[in-house]
């Protein structure tokens, strides 16, 4: 099998890492927060860390982002105009009473009924943090002390609010310094060891999230297999084949006696076959989108795909390190390029890996050649993203993205890696491993299937040209060959000569 790294990174923590240059950067660093803050410098924080940003996902876009578009006559947007109110003449906030606030009622929809959508209305615990900041005598610290406290914020890595994660930078500070659930980016993050919920062991990774989420809905396991079953199950699973009725005897009769060890010698077994890599590079393959054509309209044939096919197929058999098996798909002619030069069978094989960056559809069929060739480095950063990161790159092209730690800084980047690459068919030496059977028959086959193709354009190319110089031979006309009379007007043509 692909083997991860001794650092047990999942397989989209261990490929965030090694893009580290295009996808992670070191945030920068804030002032320290002062020890013990005063109860004044507490609803500060409170204001600049909760209640402002909330009156401006919420708020301001109907009271406060444009001055000439202010409903009912409300800014929100200073610390005045937000007590006093708008059109309706009566004081919105009654600073050290939230109670007999005008704006926490309608908040809560006792008042008016503010956001008037369903969907956006503040939870009890958004509404405790107005509260609590009137109540205190809503302050509203200038611009340079906002910007003190959330640099100081900014150094603290997890808080209650969540954790940061570096990246290289958003197009505003607010996307850069907003903080995830730990769970919510887990494939952004190294796994050690996890701890199994009660702290009494690791817990198996994906057995980990797998029982966590059952117990969320109330569900249980499945009873362990019988014997019979669980050895169709594993011979599915490692090799796609059922075993046969005397492998599943066997293994019943011995597994009866001695589990574990039949178990394991099993599963070893199963694995050092070559059917295991046959299996799992399925898996692999349909998540790079692997065909043998181009897809689309011409649908052309890659007649050389099959080499990253079995490229693929043998990494898996010969346990190659997952952190090599990455790099060699998306850099392999880079890995070292002197040896490659050298043409080196394992140098080679590193050529050969960068046919994942040829994976996927691409047509040039009535397109220009540099937008096609946009086309195509746009579709290498998004598969480079789905398959390493399990993360789309498309979105971020425009904008950072909603939900994930990928800035659009990273997805220029990225295509910055990529902008000089250029499809090429390169002749390379066939390695030892790969299987030539049935080369020479499938030449002669193609080669006599392209004599005959030739045969009939030519016979159709004569009788067309035969035809032509017949007509202007009829009309006393100097003969014109294809090239020539293709843009003369079509009255000055016969029917079929064009």
């Amino acid at each position: 099998m692909v083997k991860p790294s001794t650092n047990r990174f999942y397989l989209t923590g261990f490929a965030a890492a090694i893009l580290a240059s295009s996808l992670l950067a070191e945030a920068p660093a804030g002032l320290s927060v002062p020890e013990g803050p005063s109860a004044e410098s507490k609803m500060e924080r409170l204001f600049t860390l909760k209640v402002l940003p909330l009156f401006k996902e919420k708020c301001f876009g109907c009271h406060g982002n444009d001055p000439d578009d202010m409903r009912a006559a409300y800014d929100m947007s200073t610390r005045d105009a937000l007590i006093v109110g708008g059109e309706s003449g009566e004081q919105a906030v009654e600073v050290g009473d939230a109670e007999s606030s005008i704006l926490v009622q309608s908040l809560r929809w006792d008042y008016y009924e503010m956001p008037p959508k369903e969907n956006d209305r503040l939870n009890e615990e958004e509404i405790s943090w107005v509260s609590a900041w009137i109540d205190a005598g809503a302050p509203w610290p200038d611009k340079d002390r906002r910007r003190e406290i959330l640099e100081a914020q900014r150094e603290e890595l997890v808080n209650e609010d969540g954790m940061l994660v570096a990246t290289s930078g958003g197009l505003s500070d607010e996307w850069t310094y907003r903080r995830y659930e730990p769970d919510s980016i887990w494939a952004f993050q190294p796994v050690l060891e996890p701890m199994s919920p009660e702290g009494l062991e690791p817990a198996g990774v994906v057995d980990y999230f797998i029982n966590r989420s059952l117990e969320d809905v109330n569900l249980k396991a499945a009873p362990r297999a019988e014997l019979d079953e669980l050895v169709r199950r594993v011979y599915l699973d490692l090799t796609g084949l059922p075993p046969t009725p005397h492998q599943r005897k066997q293994f019943v009769s011995a597994a009866s006696k001695d589990f574990d060890t039949t178990w394991s010698q099993l599963v070893d077994e199963l694995m050092a076959s070559p059917q295991y890599g046959e299996r799992w590079a399925q898996h692999w393959l349909d998540v790079v989108r692997y065909a043998d054509t181009g897809g689309m309209s011409n649908d052309y044939e890659r007649s050389n795909a099959w080499r990253y096919r079995d490229y693929v197929v043998r990494s898996f058999n010969d346990d190659k390190p997952l952190d090599q098996f990455i790099i060699e798909q998306l850099a392999g002619d880079e890995y070292d390029a002197e040896e490659v030069a050298a043409g080196r069978e394992s140098d080679l094989e590193r050529l050969i890996a960068t046919g994942f960056l040829r994976m996927g559809p691409f047509d040039t069929a009535m397109v220009p050649q540099e937008e096609s060739q946009q086309i195509l480095r746009d579709d290498m950063v998004h598969s480079i993203g789905q398959s390493f990161l399990s993360t789309p790159m498309r979105c971020c092209k425009c904008h950072d993205h909603k939900f994930d730690p990928v800035p659009t800084r990273d997805y220029y980047r990225m295509y910055a890696a990529l902008a000089t690459t250029q499809p090429a068919e390169m002749d390379l030496p066939m390695l030892d491993q790969e299987s030539q059977e049935g080369f020479d028959e499938g030449r002669e086959t193609v080669q006599s299937l392209y004599d005959f193709a030739t045969q009939r354009v030519n016979e159709l190319t004569t009788k067309r040209e035969d035809a032509a110089k017949a007509w202007y031979a009829e009309r006393d006309l100097e003969y014109k060959d294809l090239n020539a009379r293709n843009n003369d007007p079509d009255a000055s043509k016969s029917i079929g000569l064009a």
